[in-house]
């Protein structure tokens, strides 16, 4: 389980500062995730099932490369998928889009590109396949009790931040 809590809050940390970052370097007025603080859950989420779909497929007694195409459509589709309910859950709570893609090429509503979905099945195979050994060294070595701690915290955002929308909503 703490393997799992610690992929999730690592890749969130780290989505919520690359999104902060591009968003910088290419001057929009964007802020990465709907949180207080520096996590964006989206990306928690995507190495979770990104990983998920890997340790499924790997089982499968097929050729290497053929896998690697199983993969690639699959995170593509997956993760499309997830970004698009991702989108039009927040949209409902919120009541407002938190990002669109509609103006980008080949986008498919407000949450979904193709482009972009394809550069999340690469940097998919890419960790998963070069990466992730590396990062699974870091997990290891981090104690629960950080992970209990950072969870704390995170659940406390969110329900903070969940009452502070609702609020604002007129809901309660």
């Amino acid at each position: 389980m703490f393997y799992y809590l610690n992929n999730y809050f690592l890749f969130a940390i780290l989505g919520y500062f690359f999104e902060t970052t591009l968003f910088t370097l290419l001057k929009l007025h964007n802020e990465s995730g709907f949180l207080h603080l520096f996590w964006t859950p989206v990306y928690g989420v995507g190495v979770l099932t990104a990983i998920l779909i890997f340790n499924i497929v790997s089982k499968w007694k097929i050729n290497k490369h053929l896998k690697k195409v199983i993969l690639f459509i699959s995170f593509f589709v997956v993760l499309s998928l997830l970004e698009y309910i991702g989108g039009v859950a927040m949209e409902l709570l919120f009541g407002y889009p938190l990002w669109s893609y509609k103006i980008i090429p080949l986008h498919v509503g407000k949450y979904i590109s193709i482009g972009t979905s394809i550069l999340w099945a690469i940097f998919s195979l890419i960790y998963l396949y070069k990466v992730k050994d590396y990062t699974d060294k870091l997990i290891k070595k981090i104690p629960k009790f950080i992970t209990i701690a950072i969870l704390i915290i995170y659940i406390l955002d969110n329900v903070i931040t969940i009452y502070q929308v609702l609020h604002f909503r007129g809901f309660i």
